[in-house]
């Protein structure tokens, strides 16, 4: 009774969740309506027990929306270190998205790997470099015009630094999408 509810819905221990009934509370959650389902011995007999549960999710969709409504702004110009984002705001944000699993979406639709958020940088991605294994040391907003012949939209706000295996890697907030933290 727990297997495919498991396979094809968001899940904790206890319960798993449905997009059926969802409610927006606000800076950047959302509650699911889900059901905890248990075996239990009875009398003579095996009964199904079906309860209500309530779980807090992070609100769906691009991952700068998400930052935004946490900080309770529209504009995505409250992200750009340059423009004043208090180094308070940005730790309190990262508390916020830390560990949260993002899937990078790029022109013509190519999705990346699901990665976890480890931390937010403290640079824009205009103003962020790495090396290349060629050498070459390129900004993140570089990186993503010559490897992907994609324009940021917003190179001068925050990028979300995620988890590989190998390296840092940086994902610009603008192309990153949000897919929720693993409930299992």
């Amino acid at each position: 009774i727990r297997m495919e509810p498991t396979q094809n819905h968001p899940f904790n221990v206890r319960s798993f969740f449905t997009r059926d009934e969802t409610s927006d509370i606000g800076n950047g959650i959302v509650l699911w309506r889900g059901y905890f389902q248990s075996v239990r011995p009875a009398p003579g007999r095996m009964v199904i027990n079906i309860d209500i549960s309530t779980g807090m999710m992070y609100k769906p969709g691009p991952l700068i929306g998400l930052c935004l409504d946490f900080l309770g702004k529209s504009n995505p110009e409250v992200l750009a270190p340059s423009k004043g984002l208090p180094e308070r705001e940005r730790q309190r944000l990262q508390r916020f998205i830390t560990g949260v699993k993002i899937k990078t979406t790029l022109a013509g639709g190519e999705n990346k790997n699901a990665r976890a958020i480890k931390k937010l940088s403290t640079g824009a991605a205009n103003q962020i470099t790495f090396n290349l294994r060629d050498g070459r040391t390129i900004t993140v907003a570089q990186y993503f015009r010559e490897t992907y012949n994609l324009s940021l939209k917003y190179p001068h706000i925050l990028c979300a630094e995620v988890r590989t295996r190998c390296r840092k890697t940086y994902s610009a907030l603008l192309t990153s999408f949000f897919l929720g933290r693993e409930w299992r």
